[in-house]
Order: C-alpha cells, then structure tokens, then sequence
C-alpha cells in the first residue's frame, strides 16, 4: 500500500481534503443550471480547487525531487501514463492539457531544472518561453491539435504552474516570519484591485488577480492551520485515507459524481413540480450541498473498498504481478481504448475503470 509519510502534515492534509472536496462538488455543480445566485456562488468557491491541488503539490516538490533517480523516472512514466488515459477519458486525445498532463509536465520540468547547472536553466527557461510563445502566435494547427485544451488560456504550464512555484517557495519559508506578511501583502493588493479598480478575476485564462488573491489566500490558510491545536480526541483516519491516495481519490471521483449526477436526473423533476417556483432556488440549494456530501461519501466508500481489494489480491501475489507488467498492461489498454473511441464514442466510460485501475496501480508499493 502507499509509502507512509515519517510524520503526517496535518495543515497539508486539510488543504489536500479540502481540494478534493471542492473538486467534487465543483464537477457534480456543473449539472446544475445557472440562473440560481447562492449556487454560482458556491460553484466559485468550490473552483479553487485547482489553486488549492497544485499549492500543495509545489509543497510536496522536494520530497519528490529527493528521491532516487529510478524511483523519479518510474514515477514520472506511472503519471504520464496515467495522463494520457484521462486525456482520452476527457477529449477523446491521449495529449489534452487537463489536470493530471499539467501535473506530469511541472513536475518533470521542476525535476530537469533541480539537475542541471545555473547556465544551463537559463538556457532551458528562456528555451521553454519561446516555445511557449511560437506554439501560442503561430498558426499550427498540427501542434494546436496535439495539446488540445478544454479551458482557454495557457493551462497546460503558463500560467498555472505559478501556483506550484508558490507553493515550494511556501514550503522553503513557511517559518519565516515574514511570510505572513508577504501574502496578507498580496491578498491586499489583490483585493484593491478588484473592489477599487473593479478588474474581473478570471480563472481561464488564469488573472493576475486571481493567482496572487487566491495563491496569498491558500498560504494564509495554511499558516493559520498550523496554529490550531488539534483535540487529541479527533480521528484523522479518513483525511489519511484521502490525502494519502489523493491520486487514487481522484480518478474515482467521476464515479462518485456520475452516481449523484443520475440521483439528480430522477430528483430534478420532482423538485420542480412539488415546488412553488419562489422556493426553487434555496430547494436547488439545498439540494447541491447535499448531493456533494453524499458524493463524498460515496467517494470515500470507493477508496476504501479499493484498497481493501487491493490487500485481497496482494495476498495472493495478483497485485504484485500487475504492477510489473504494468508498461504493457498500459500500452495495450491505452491502444485499445483510442480505438475503440475512434470508432464507437459511446463506450467512452468504459475507459474509466481502466483510468482507476491505473490510478491504483501508481499508489500500490510492494512490501519489499
């Protein structure tokens, strides 16, 4: 099962939970339609998610980049393997800039820059921003076509990676007292500038004022996290749970959030029939909260009957065999899949047990 952490970050777990969480809600709330206040408002909230994801993965950089260099090579083939069958999950494109590919990508790009020397990462940046500059000014529809995005702006490393930079930077000086002060520095700044210049805060593309308020908001929560003394008698068992597989957690998400988004289907028309229109907007409240606390339970139901069968099969060598032949298992899966796609776009969610199954795969650690 996974590696243990020496000692448990209980400020990163919250923040990790509490991502995975709004995650959750956030993809379940796209169901709902817009014309509901409290619900557009709950639905910016819970879009955070990925400021709060990528924070804490910049936080969790060195610990990665400590590792030997076969464990990082490993790891960076498990993730982009993982990438390309979400890419083909998403948008039908084993190349798409989504959530898991961002991840591959910032975390190799940070793996070559803590290798090479002071002149050479100067070559390599100065490299990646003009590459980045062609691929956006030029018209190449071929490249365009390779690395497919589902949100307009720069997803796949420009600007988002900010947040991931931030949060390493957070983890070099989360001690220092004037770490505080530069993000409530860059909370107000940010603040200013939305409610006394009234710039719009815009998500994709990514705002400057979105990423310093709400890249100050994340390290502010994480400072005063740290200063809350936990009751002995709380249980962390069920943040552990999710914050330590929070890759597993997240492939099994979509099945969590398909299962409220069919209960939803059925109690859609209900609501609206029994229901005095005036009263509709707090009942479709109401009921969004509702739905994502019962999506999490459902996702919590999933990770541990994941791992409970992942210790069945250990037991019986089944785990450890496939995690050997994982490379192949992989390249004949992702092969077939895109096939299948290619010709019958129905059976699109058939690729997601096999997106699970993978997801599993990267956490699974052989005992020895």
């Amino acid at each position: 099962m996974p590696t243990p952490w020496p000692a448990r970050d209980r400020s990163l777990d919250v923040i990790r939970v509490t991502a995975l969480m709004f995650m959750v809600a956030a993809h379940w709330g796209r169901t709902m339609p817009d014309a509901y206040h409290l619900v557009n408002i709950l639905q910016f909230v819970f879009e955070l998610a990925p400021v709060m994801f990528f924070f804490a993965f910049g936080m969790q950089l060195d610990h990665f980049l400590r590792k030997p260099l076969a464990q990082r090579i490993e790891s960076h083939l498990k993730l982009f393997i993982l990438a390309t069958i979400h890419g083909l999950y998403q948008e039908k494109n084993p190349f798409t800039s989504d959530f898991f590919m961002f991840l591959f990508a910032a975390r190799l790009l940070f793996d070559i820059h803590a290798r090479v020397g002071a002149a050479n990462r100067v070559l390599i940046t100065l490299f990646l921003v003009a590459l980045c500059g062609a691929w956006v000014v030029l018209p190449l529809p071929y490249v365009h076509g390779l690395f497919v995005s589902p949100f307009p702006g720069w997803f796949p490393i420009f600007p988002w990676i900010l947040f991931v930079a931030a949060g390493r930077m957070f983890a070099h000086h989360r001690q220092a007292p004037r770490t505080a002060v530069i993000a409530l520095l860059g909370l107000a700044v940010a603040l200013a500038d939305v409610l006394i210049l009234g710039r719009t805060l815009s998500k994709w593309p990514l705002s400057p004022d979105y990423a310093l308020l709400f890249g100050s908001a994340t390290a502010l929560a994480l400072l005063a996290l740290d200063r809350i003394r936990w009751p002995a008698f709380l249980s962390w068992r069920t943040v552990e749970l999710l914050s330590g597989n929070l890759l597993l957690a997240t492939a099994l998400h979509y099945i969590a959030v398909a299962a409220v988004k069919a209960a939803h289907g059925v109690l859609s028309p209900v609501l609206a029939e029994s229901i005095h229109a005036v009263y509709l907007p707090a009942a479709f409240t109401v009921e969004y909260v509702a739905m994502a606390g019962i999506a999490l339970l459902i996702l919590i139901a999933l990770v541990r009957a994941t791992l409970a069968a992942g210790d069945w099969l250990d037991g019986r060598g089944i785990l450890g065999l496939a995690d050997a032949l994982l490379p192949t298992i992989a390249v004949t899966g992702i092969v077939l899949y895109a096939a299948m796609l290619h010709h019958y776009n129905d059976l699109r969610d058939a690729g997601l047990p096999f997106l699970c199954a993978m997801a599993f795969l990267m956490a699974y650690k052989r005992a020895s």
